[in-house]
């Protein structure tokens, strides 16, 4: 059964802008619905954000409607300050250093892992 949850995870952009800028990757594992919803209050606490970038969409079998969606953006915040805000059930809020750049193909495998 796949559960409904948000992963993060942030690298530290080292371009030459002034000053340091993050680059932010999400998994949302919910409806359609309620993933635009939890995305523009991802955005919203890490305003300014820059350089969206949809990296996968991924339809979960038999989970009544379930997606995994995939995204990365660039923020000039280094720290999610209200991870509450954004997700009211903070223990399916976790921060997960494998997620990072990929192709497509490696999205779904990775999201592939949560069907149980």
């Amino acid at each position: 059964m796949v559960e409904r949850q948000v992963r993060w995870n942030l690298e530290t952009d080292t371009g030459e802008q002034v000053r340091p800028r993050y680059k932010y990757f999400f998994v949302i594992i919910n409806k359609p619905k309620e993933i635009r919803r939890i995305r523009e209050r991802i955005l919203g606490q890490l305003a300014s954000a820059s350089e969206f970038d949809p990296l996968c969409d991924y339809l979960f079998e038999n989970s009544g409607g379930l997606h995994g969606k995939v995204f990365s953006f660039l923020s000039e915040r280094g720290r999610i300050e209200h991870p509450e805000a954004i997700y009211d059930n903070l223990r399916q809020f976790k921060k997960d250093r494998d997620l990072g750049q990929r192709t497509e193909e490696q999205w779904i495998f990775y999201l592939k892992r949560f069907e149980k």
